[in-house]
């Protein structure tokens, strides 16, 4: 039985690694982004001016951001594959620091909102941009990294 030549096997991986990326922008990031679409969406239809930090000051990026970081995590730590433990470990660090941030944080700004307390929507829409974009990196590496073998 010959082997798989050395650049058949690169193809392999990095196709599977395309696939599983494709699906997860398309069935994990764009679907959880789709009711801050859809409130836009709604917004203009109604002639309603909405700014970023109206849309997303309320901390639902928050709430995306800990799904998904939750799902890169599964996704490292739910293969069999022992390869790149440190990096293994350092990503899944990484992402149960910006789960615990972004739902602890979310947490606190419902909390306010229930109480009636103040909440600056400007350092909530900046703070959970910063923290989704983050869990976004983080999460795609996770995957990357899941996949090679």
């Amino acid at each position: 039985m010959a082997s798989q030549p050395i650049d058949g096997r690169i193809t392999v991986v990095v196709s599977s690694i395309r696939q599983k990326v494709i699906k997860w922008a398309f069935f994990g990031v764009a679907v959880a982004l789709t009711p801050l679409f859809a409130n836009f969406l709604i917004a203009q239809s109604r002639a309603t001016a909405i700014s970023y930090d109206t849309l997303v000051g309320r901390g639902e990026l928050l709430l995306v951001a800990a799904g998904m970081g939750a799902a890169g995590i599964g996704e490292l730590f739910g293969t069999e594959v022992n390869r790149m433990p440190s990096i293994r470990m350092v990503l899944g660090g990484c992402n149960i620091l910006l789960v615990s941030l972004a739902s602890l944080w979310f947490a606190d700004i419902a909390s306010a909102h229930q109480a009636k307390e103040f909440v600056e929507v400007g350092v909530v829409a900046e703070g959970s941009t910063f923290l989704f974009l983050c869990t976004l990196g983080v999460t795609a590496c996770c995957i990357v990294v899941s996949e090679l073998r």
